[in-house]
């Protein structure tokens, strides 16, 4: 596994818009870029990033200038500007051969998924899954943005359950009780560390970017992680199992499950029902600080990871 050079002080990031643009949230984005810059690093974007609508530009064109930063050696990490829905579809003109031989941090959330988890287990390339997009920087940081950049900058860090979760998702508003939940037991494993927003994820199986099951078959121990935004309570039980049918947790010692931003369900199915109906022999943390709501952890596709919870300790930790 390829672990790319971590940054210092002085470092530049290269943003590109795969997804949406910035435009709709501008302001929140422009006081983001302030609070990086703060940390100590050059911005440069590409052109597609001051851009509104579903997508940012072509499909072919979103390649284009991620395959500009990817080939500039002065940018050392490429930030994915903000989610959205369809970045899947400017895969097939990503220049996977390009980024294998500039290997370096390509990070993002959400939509990202697409790019960033097909990198790793195509190329053996980690990435990094943030806490956030680059837009949600701005303002008085959570601590967990700072750890984001802790991790970025190579300093291993616990990242221990948050007391307090944002309630509802997208408010800010930190007063609701963070509660962990165990399914099939206490957690207590070390893996290699692989996942993202699993509405992307089910797009991929089966694909000609499908390496998942040669990449966790390289171990003898995996992590998987999964943020979920709207699926429904029936959609996660059927795409967990199709995931463990297809041989995706051959090799998982443990699962993590973020907190579902939108839950809805058709038959008043509860999504841990639907978890322990899909998983009921890996140990599974559910509503764990993954994914949309807040707070977030930063996660490390292709890194080791030591996950535990039990009635004493809450925490991952990237061991590298």
């Amino acid at each position: 596994m390829k672990i790319p050079d971590y940054l210092k002080e002085g470092d530049t990031i290269g943003i590109t818009a795969c997804s949406c643009g910035i435009l709709d949230k501008i302001d929140k984005y422009k006081d983001s870029i302030s609070n990086i810059k703060a940390q100590g690093f050059g911005i440069l974007e590409t052109k597609n990033v001051y851009t509104n609508g579903v997508v940012s530009s072509s499909s072919k064109q979103r390649a284009i200038e991620l395959n500009q930063l990817v080939e500039d050696d002065s940018i050392k990490c490429i930030a994915i500007a903000s989610g959205g829905d369809f970045l899947y579809d400017m895969l097939p003109y990503v220049d996977f051969h390009s980024i294998s031989n500039h290997p370096k941090w390509i990070i993002g959330s959400s939509d990202p998924t697409s790019l960033l988890f097909t990198i790793t287990t195509c190329l053996n390339i980690a990435t990094m899954y943030t806490p956030c997009n680059m837009s949600g920087f701005n303002g008085k940081m959570h601590p967990s943005l700072y750890t984001f950049f802790d991790i970025l900058k190579g300093k291993t860090v616990y990242q221990k359950q948050y007391p307090y979760c944002e309630d509802p998702p997208f408010s800010d508003s930190f007063k609701k009780k963070n509660e962990w939940i165990q399914i099939n037991g206490n957690v207590d494993a070390k893996g290699v560390l692989i996942g993202g927003c699993i509405e992307c994820l089910k797009d991929v199986i089966g694909t000609r970017f499908d390496h998942t099951l040669s990449f966790v078959n390289q171990f003898e121990s995996v992590i998987w992680y999964f943020d979920v935004f709207n699926m429904t309570a029936e959609s996660l039980y059927l795409t967990l199992l199709q995931f463990k049918n297809a041989g995706w947790f051959d090799t998982c010692s443990a699962i993590c499950i973020g907190k579902v931003a939108f839950k809805s369900s058709y038959i008043d199915l509860s999504y841990k029902d639907a978890i322990q109906k899909a998983i009921n022999d890996i140990p599974v943390i559910y509503n764990m600080d993954i994914g949309h709501v807040k707070p977030s952890f930063t996660l490390i596709n292709g890194a080791m990871a030591h996950v535990v919870y039990n009635e004493k300790e809450a925490y991952l930790k990237i061991e590298g």
